[in-house]
């Protein structure tokens, strides 16, 4: 009866060693522990509104804001961005996700992205990088970009807000759609 106890005695400190990580040298915990960052807060229906000499520059709104530990970006869910010209909007960016620097305003969107122009020009891409210093979007992935008469896509983009100055990197395509005759017979 004693050997049985002893040798009972001594697997529960053997397993009690390996769990532990005992015996081998190693500091590694028993447990696996996460490696990535912590959840810091989480703020619904939060927004960020960027001025210049007290004018509107773009609104950013998402559902949900968060912000993790050790990480300046904060993580967007469901994002809005308006973009104001002499306070007046002129451009809409709507992304599933995004993340934004709160030290430079620099704003990554990805995931079902599309720039819509008050006069219905649009952009549709899955990322889109926003540079609050020069004012451009751009990616290096494909994009859709279509106007009233036309439609040009390609990979990576440069572009305004607005849309006005838009350029396409490589692979690019672009269809015009026929003009209805002049009905007044001058044409």
């Amino acid at each position: 009866m004693s050997v049985r106890i002893w040798l009972a005695g001594l697997f529960a400190v053997a397993l009690g060693m390996s769990l532990a990580g005992c015996g081998d040298g190693d500091d590694q915990p028993a447990l696996p522990v996460s490696s990535g960052p912590r959840l810091e807060q989480v703020f619904r229906d939060h927004v960020t509104v960027e001025t210049e000499n007290g004018t509107r520059k773009w609104v950013l709104s998402s559902d949900q804001m968060q912000q993790f530990a050790g990480q300046d970006e904060v993580l967007l869910i469901d994002l809005t961005m308006d973009f104001y010209r002499d306070g007046e909007p002129f451009s809409t960016l709507t992304a599933d996700s995004g993340r934004a620097d709160p030290d430079n305003r620099n704003v990554h969107a990805w995931g079902d992205v599309v720039v819509v122009t008050r006069d219905e020009r649009r952009l549709e891409t899955e990322e889109l990088f926003y540079d609050n210093q020069t004012q451009l979007i751009t990616n290096d992935v494909f994009d859709r970009y279509t106007w009233s008469d036309g439609e040009a896509t390609g990979m990576g983009m440069e572009a305004s807000p607005d849309l006005d100055f838009f350029e396409i990197k490589q692979s690019f395509q672009s269809e015009i759609m026929d003009q209805a005759p002049d009905s007044t017979g001058g044409g």
